[in-house]
């Protein structure tokens, strides 16, 4: 992280956690630097009911384990998006679709598929929607993103700034025109082949963007993070990579308003900055931290014995290495109406737990999933409705949208 956020986040710190409770009315405070600090005693506990409490409830699911229609059936989902007419957009990673739906779930159209002309799709890992006539497709088979009209007629394309991309694309649109990718780099030498057991390496954090108009290239410091791993040598030669379970991390998302929101993981404090690394509003809660227990380290070794018996040494040496607590947070999004979405740490098979706030830090309420989406799916808010996939228990994917408002 910044020096400056690093210093603020210091200067607030909490001499300890303050147990869970409904939400209290706030301090506000100025600080030295004119950021405003939002202190919460407490905020409602996950498993809490209330006028608050929000639980989403699946209203409708698109999808089919089989049919003679296909255009029913997902193979591998990455991205879903919605304009405010209802209708549904729908990348399919393993079809390399994006299949339109009404409100109701009825197949709408095909706006593009797999080929290399222009709107068409070589290999694409996300969708976004920039208004309603809009639609961006990230093509990482081309390393190009294109927008393409509701009939899939392209009319924008240009070059990925940042060439790296993840499962799920999280490139971002903000309100000037500009598009945002996040990205990486390390000063320290990349050493083959690595060292064995456990390591650390450091990372300086960036957004880079690119503005439509204007084609100007820019990027912005974010900060500084570091990732913890385990390394094994392999029976063939090669090399095994385990994260260290329940580590906490640095978070930034893009603020579509300006700016970012900013946190670390291990800790209940949320960062509003201004492009010029200024904060300008920093949220603390009262959340307490689940403990790792003894459990949670025999589950983990067992998961990773029954699928490399081989590996048990490595998985014990994995398991002492964990902290003592988990992250409180889990993960943090801004949705079309510029709240963020800030994902508490819950226990397993606990649904996902999500506490919005306003950009100056008032907290407005608390939404429970009724529904858990597919591990390393991605939830998007638009128009009052939650979006998303979940999957059955043969793993079949299904397209899930629940109201919030």
């Amino acid at each position: 992280m910044n020096r400056r956020l690093i210093a603020l986040l210091v200067t607030v710190a909490a001499a300890g956690c303050v147990p869970e409770s409904p939400a209290e009315r706030p301090s506000r405070e100025t600080l030295p630097n004119g950021a405003v600090l939002v202190r919460y005693p407490g905020l409602p506990a996950i498993d809490s009911v209330g006028p608050e409490i929000t639980e989403a409830h699946v209203d409708l699911r698109i999808g089919t384990v089989d049919g003679e229609d296909p255009n029913y059936i997902f193979g591998d989902i990455r991205g879903v998006q919605a304009a405010s007419d209802g209708t549904i957009y729908v990348l399919d990673y393993q079809a390399v679709e994006v299949r339109a739906y009404s409100p109701d779930g009825e197949h709408l159209r095909t706006i593009a598929r797999r080929g290399e002309g222009p709107g068409e799709i070589m290999e694409a890992n996300g969708i976004r929607l920039s208004g309603d006539t809009l639609l961006w497709i990230n093509d990482h088979g081309k390393y190009q993103i294109f927008g393409v009209d509701a009939a899939g007629e392209e009319v924008y394309r240009f070059d990925m700034p940042v060439r790296s991309y993840g499962y799920i694309w999280d490139g971002t649109f903000d309100a000037l025109g500009r598009f945002w990718k996040s990205d990486f780099h390390s000063d320290e030498e990349f050493s083959w082949p690595p060292e064995l057991g456990y390591g650390a390496a450091s990372f300086r954090d960036y957004y880079k963007s690119y503005h439509l108009s204007t084609e100007a290239l820019d990027s912005v410091a974010i900060g500084e993070s570091t990732y913890e791993e385990y390394v094994v040598e392999t029976s063939s030669g090669g090399y095994r990579h385990y994260p260290i379970p329940f580590v906490a991390a640095n978070v930034t998302v893009l603020d579509p308003a300006g700016g970012f929101w900013q946190a670390n993981t291990g800790f209940y404090r949320l960062a509003r900055t201004a492009e010029s690394g200024d904060t300008l509003v920093v949220v603390e809660a009262g959340v307490s931290a689940l403990p790792v227990t003894a459990d949670d380290r025999s589950a983990h070794i067992q998961g990773i014995v029954d699928r490399r018996p081989e590996d048990r040494r490595a998985a014990e040496a994995i398991a002492a290495l964990m902290p003592d607590f988990k992250p409180i947070l889990e993960s943090l999004f801004v949705d079309d109406e510029g709240r963020l979405w800030v994902e508490r740490a819950t226990p397993n098979e606990v649904p996902p737990f999500y506490d919005l706030f306003a950009r100056d830090g008032d907290y407005l309420g608390s939404v429970r999933f009724a529904f858990e989406p597919r591990a390393n799916s991605k939830v998007w808010v638009q128009h009052g409705n939650i979006y998303t996939w979940v999957v059955d228990e043969l793993d079949t994917p299904f397209v899930v949208r629940a109201p919030v408002s």
